[in-house]
């Protein structure tokens, strides 16, 4: 499932189970690039969210994002690990996998 988070619902997705959450922009031509990477892989039951950092600049700040794309994936509430860059589905896969 790939859901659109914000200020609101943020704390709520990640706080069960295993998320992974991309911190990007609309602008940024590798978050655009990682969209079907990111739908892909929601398809195949990875709990995916994706933060627009602009339209959620206190989220962003919390969590020290720098650069497009970030992904933080979350266990149970809490970082596991927090990497940047483009990532092709079979990195991301490999990254979520580690943490089952």
């Amino acid at each position: 499932m790939l859901e659109i988070l914000d200020e609101k619902n943020f704390d709520s997705h990640i706080k069960d189970g295993l998320k992974l959450v991309m911190f990007g922009s609309d602008i940024c031509q590798y978050c655009v690039k990682e969209q079907p990477v990111l739908e892909e892989l929601a398809q195949n039951n990875i709990n995916i969210g994706k933060i627009d950092a602009y339209k959620a600049p206190s989220l962003a700040q919390k969590f020290g994002i720098t650069s497009f794309p970030t992904f933080i994936l979350f266990k149970f509430g809490d970082i596991v690990t927090q990497f940047s860059g483009f990532r092709n589905k079979s990195e991301l896969l490999d990254l979520v996998l580690k943490y089952i």
